[in-house]
């Protein structure tokens, strides 16, 4: 374990006006590789406040091998996938996970919410580890399943155009349908990069693990910004504010998808969930891929 990235990563949070040598890219791609999320590193620091040495212990007891699927070689993304992709900056990979994995996904959730699918009032009820509609649950013998489906990895390495990537440690998602006392508690349009241009080229991916239509809380985007993000940029005023902009005068379309199908969509693209109008929760587990030499912009616009 290269401890020096921890005592850096450890520093970095501790004190932020400490001179760290290693990049914060490099201690984020190193907590992915050990299986760890960096929200729940987080979580785990802010919460608990520990000193280095039990954050050392903390990240070893975490760590665990991240097991890959292997046999898979050839293309998945057809030329016209990717000139889809080229025009829209998404895609929806079909049929990424067998159903019954999703039904497994789906039961992992439902258990480490203390939920039940025959129990409407249940759905309701707050777990601790939610937050709105996003769920803290990173660990299950499922979720990394999910994570290791070469379908889903190859069509990231054509889309990046490389193999040197690696796998975030990302969270689940839990929206059940709106009532007279449940409103939704997802943002609206947004952005989860720093608007400072040029917008660095990386992918978000969203695994549909229920049937998602139109009115089922799906998946929105505004297709094809990702070419005029620049230019659109450089049309807002100085005193404006380009994410409030954009929530007032852009239109994004609802990317729906069947259990098992993957959302690949480029970051540059504003995007939302939506409220869940239908009759049973609306579940997905984020899963994505970023280069090897990917570089965070950390100052946010």
């Amino acid at each position: 374990m290269k401890l020096d990235l921890i005592e850096n990563f450890w520093n970095r949070i501790n004190d932020s006006n400490a001179i760290i040598e290693s990049s914060w890219d490099n201690e984020v791609a190193y907590l992915n590789g050990l299986g760890i999320g960096m929200e729940e590193t987080l979580h785990y620091f802010y919460n608990e406040k520990p000193d280095s040495i039990v954050f050392k212990k903390w990240i070893e007891g975490k760590a665990k091998k991240q097991e890959e699927e292997t046999g898979l070689v050839e293309d998945v993304l057809t030329k016209e996938d990717l000139l889809f992709w080229e025009t829209n900056g998404y895609l929806v990979l079909k049929n990424a996970i067998p159903i019954e994995d999703c039904l497994a996904t789906q039961t992992a959730i439902w258990n480490f919410l203390d939920k039940k699918p025959k129990d409407v009032a249940s759905w309701y009820t707050i777990h601790e580890d939610q937050r709105g509609m996003m769920v803290n649950f990173f660990h299950h013998s499922t979720l990394e399943k999910n994570r290791a489906s070469l379908k889903i990895r190859k069509a990231y390495e054509q889309l990046y155009k490389t193999s040197a990537i690696c796998k975030t440690i990302d969270k689940v998602s839990f929206n059940p349908p709106i009532t007279d006392n449940y409103t939704f508690f997802g943002s609206g349009l947004h952005w989860d990069v720093s608007l400072k241009p040029p917008i660095p080229f990386r992918l978000q991916g969203l695994l549909y693990l229920s049937n998602c239509n139109e009115k089922e809380g799906a998946f929105h985007c505004v297709p094809g910004f990702h070419v005029k993000i620049e230019d659109w940029l450089k049309s807002i005023a100085v005193n404006e504010n380009p994410r409030e902009v954009a929530l007032q005068t852009l239109t994004p379309k609802a990317i729906i998808g069947e259990a098992g199908d993957f959302v690949i969509w480029n970051q540059a693209l504003p995007h939302c969930a939506t409220p869940n109008f239908g009759k049973s929760p609306r579940m997905v587990q984020y899963l994505t891929y970023v280069p090897d030499n990917y570089i965070e912009k950390l100052e946010w616009i």
